[in-house]
């Protein structure tokens, strides 16, 4: 008994992922149940429209907070404080600019904005303290009550048939209550940070820089082709694309949850050891997808008509397909990208992201006749190339920190 629950507490950080993962997945098949499937397409397309926009919030500020302050609880704090305030002006910035667009609603849009940022943005920046602070444990559990939060959130409103405004609104003060939540538990003071606002910007230095361009040119390669469905695509293609990479991003969560505590571990570590732990994560997530790729290959038209309520969704059979194989290479991504970032070369990232972004761009121009199936296999391509390019680079970085080792 006692194994179980040092088992338990060991991987409850993951499994409160897992947890938090499946209620979003949850919710979103609920709603798609009871919503047209031309209002559903609708709601997908702002989402995707609206974290487009919020990555001003966090451009992978989180692991910036993490690496540029050591992991020093009080720099962190005071940083993760700093770009929070950040956010509220972004958010801001997005409601006025988008008044300047077509829209079919922009109130609709606003609240997609707002539950948008507390359902994933926020939770990128609050990060850092758990992780500094070494309490998995914590962040785990507010992970979990927010999950069942959001999960009874959706039943309700699918008995009641709330309307999507409703639905939104009800994620949104949930939202609002898990940051009130976090920003306690992390001692967060943003009137420091207000009054104070000229010396809390000297702890930002020139290292973001590259953080920054890393990000923006993760959202360019990853985002391309989500935004292109959700620009030029009907609804109802939308609707297709998004379902299927509504279940295909469970597997997101695998890669996230295992980059979280891998980046960490790879700080300041020895180069043999290093390398022993990146083939064994790449080893154990390889395993893992491809159990799930197995199942979705028997089961997948099945398991689309069940979770969405509709036959119509079956359709997004092959890119559930394809969208699952790219995770495959997002694997190699982000594990060795885990290694690239611990090892202080985040700038060296961008160079071979801007090669991903050049080849995004090129396949989804040479396939876009193939409407959702063409950014499907844009998305596999530009994957499988920054997968090569980052699997490269890393084994020489590792070669060239081994030499200098034995030459000391």
């Amino acid at each position: 008994m006692n194994k179980i629950s040092i088992i338990f507490n060991k991987n409850l950080y993951l499994f409160s992922l897992f947890f938090r993962q499946a209620a979003g997945t949850v919710v979103l098949l609920v709603i798609a149940r009871y919503l047209s499937v031309y209002n559903y397409g609708l709601f997908s397309g702002y989402k995707n429209i609206a974290a487009f926009c919020l990555i001003f919030t966090n451009f992978d500020f989180g692991d910036y907070i993490l690496v540029s302050s050591k992991s020093n609880v009080r720099k962190v704090r005071l940083k993760i404080s700093l770009f929070l305030l950040n956010a509220v002006n972004v958010i801001f910035l997005i409601f006025l600019f988008s008044l300047f667009f077509k829209m079919d609603s922009h109130f609709l849009f606003w609240l997609v904005v707002l539950r948008t940022f507390f359902d994933v943005f926020f939770f990128s920046l609050i990060l850092p303290y758990f992780q500094a602070a070494h309490k998995f444990n914590q962040i785990a559990s507010v992970n979990i009550v927010y999950s069942v939060g959001i999960f009874l959130i959706a039943v309700i409103s699918y008995i009641f048939k709330f309307s999507l405004s409703k639905f939104l609104i009800l994620n949104i003060i949930l939202g609002i209550l898990n940051f009130i939540q976090c920003s306690y538990l992390a001692k967060l003071k943003y009137s420091i940070i207000l009054f104070k606002l000229k010396k809390s910007l000297k702890y930002i230095d020139k290292s973001i820089i590259p953080y920054i361009y890393v990000c923006s040119s993760v959202l360019l390669y990853a985002q391309i082709q989500p935004l292109f469905v959700s620009v030029f695509m009907s609804k109802e293609d939308c609707a297709l694309y998004f379902s299927a990479n509504t279940i295909a991003s469970i597997l997101g969560l695998l890669l996230s949850a295992q980059r979280q505590k891998l980046l960490p571990e790879l700080i300041n570590k020895n180069v043999q050891y290093i390398k022993m732990i990146l083939i064994k994560n790449t080893k154990s997530i390889f395993l893992n997808i491809g159990l799930i790729f197995i199942f979705f290959v028997f089961f997948g038209k099945l398991l689309l008509t069940l979770f969405f309520g509709k036959e119509f969704y079956s359709n997004s059979y092959y890119i559930l397909l394809l969208l699952t194989a790219s995770h495959f290479f997002l694997a190699i991504i982000s594990i060795y990208g885990a290694y690239i970032t611990s090892s202080g070369n985040q700038s060296k990232k961008f160079k071979m992201q801007f090669v991903a972004i050049i080849i995004a761009l090129l396949s989804l121009f040479t396939l876009k006749h193939l409407g959702i199936y063409g950014a499907a296999y844009s998305y596999l391509i530009t994957t499988g190339s920054l997968a090569a390019l980052y699997y490269f680079y890393t084994n020489r970085l590792i070669k060239i920190n081994l030499s200098y080792q034995e030459n000391l």
